[in-house]
Formats: structure tokens, sequence, C-alpha cells
């Protein structure tokens, strides 16, 4: 049996440039979408997020949390072992549009 663990796989989307009809559900979906993935079968696809978005689904930290969950907290106390809920292969496109946000987590 191979140690290495099956990385988490989820669906992308295809809204493109659409404007969502309930900007709140937008938001909870690319959540549930991409939260804990690792390879994104699709697009990854943000856009519309609003200025209080949390996006700290995207890339989730190992050990202690930084101080209100942003960076320039001390660094990971072990770069070397693996993130098995970072996106670390999308099969699509990438695009990153439209929004008010101010950082990706």
């Amino acid at each position: 049996l191979s140690s290495r663990s099956v990385p988490a796989v989820c669906t992308g989307t295809d809204m493109k440039l659409l404007r969502p009809s309930s900007p709140e559900s937008h938001y909870e979906t690319l959540r549930h979408l991409y939260q804990g993935c690792q390879v994104v079968q699709g697009n990854l696809e943000l856009t519309y997020l609003p200025p209080d978005a949390d996006t700290t689904f995207l890339k989730v930290r190992r050990g202690r949390n930084t101080p209100g969950g942003h960076g320039g907290g001390p660094a990971d106390p072990s770069p070397l072992s693996p993130r098995p809920q970072d996106i670390k292969e999308v099969q699509g496109y990438v695009l990153i549009a439209e929004n008010q946000v101010s950082q990706l987590e």
C-alpha cells in the first residue's frame, strides 16, 4: 500500500463573468466547492466577492492560527509537512475578477 494520500477533488465552475443573482448564495457556493479541495476538475472562478468576504477557505493553515486569521504571524511550525487542504492543481482556467475583497488568503 502507498503512504501517499488521495487528493481531495472538487468540481469547478463555468460562470465566467455572469453576475450572480444572490451574492450571499454565490459566496456560500464558492466556499462549499473549494473548501478542503486540492484538485479542481474544471475552472477556479473567484468573482464578485464582497469586501468582507472571508477567503481563508482557499488555504487552510495547519498549526496555530495567527491573530485574526491573517498572515504576518509566525511561520508554519513544520514548513516541510504537506498542507492537505491547499489547492494544488486546477485543470481548467483561473479567473479572479470583479471582486471587492482586498486580498485572497
